[in-house]
């Protein structure tokens, strides 16, 4: 039998490091965010992030294993995700796109977190609330620079 070849996916080298820029976290009105500075750090399959609301240092990883069509992500968050979560998803030029469903009270939400590594001078992270009812919601929007 043809052995299968695996292919582990990696953030782009031209990617990793550490980048900071603004954070933007939207809670209840989305016309209104609470802003920070953030930063985020790339490792060939990890980013770790920071944040703050309110005062309060907030951090955040997530990392990536699997091949690029079939990703799986374990997220912690210290607001979002503390007991953390299993997201999957995929890489489409240049964005990982990840998805999960959590409870919320009863009822099933979506989650979507997307880095975007498109920009050569950029690293952006977004994140999603997938709202019955609403649908797509942003939550989070940081964009590193060098």
């Amino acid at each position: 039998m043809k052995e299968i070849p695996q292919t582990q996916f990696d953030l782009p080298q031209s990617h990793r490091g550490e980048w900071a820029g603004p954070n933007r976290l939207w809670v209840t009105d989305p016309t209104k965010p609470f802003r920070s500075d953030g930063t985020i750090e790339l490792t060939d399959r990890v980013l770790h992030y920071t944040w703050a609301h309110e005062g309060k240092e907030h951090s955040g990883t997530i990392t990536l294993s699997g091949q690029p069509e079939a990703m799986e992500a374990a997220w912690l968050d210290s607001w979002h995700a503390a007991d953390g979560m299993t997201l999957h998803g995929f890489e489409d030029h240049g964005r990982v796109l990840l998805f999960c469903t959590y409870d919320a009270g009863g009822t099933p939400w979506g989650w979507r977190i997307e880095i975007d590594l498109r920009d050569p001078e950029a690293c952006v992270l977004r994140m999603f609330n997938v709202v019955p009812g609403f649908g797509v919601v942003p939550a989070v929007l940081l964009r590193g620079t060098r």
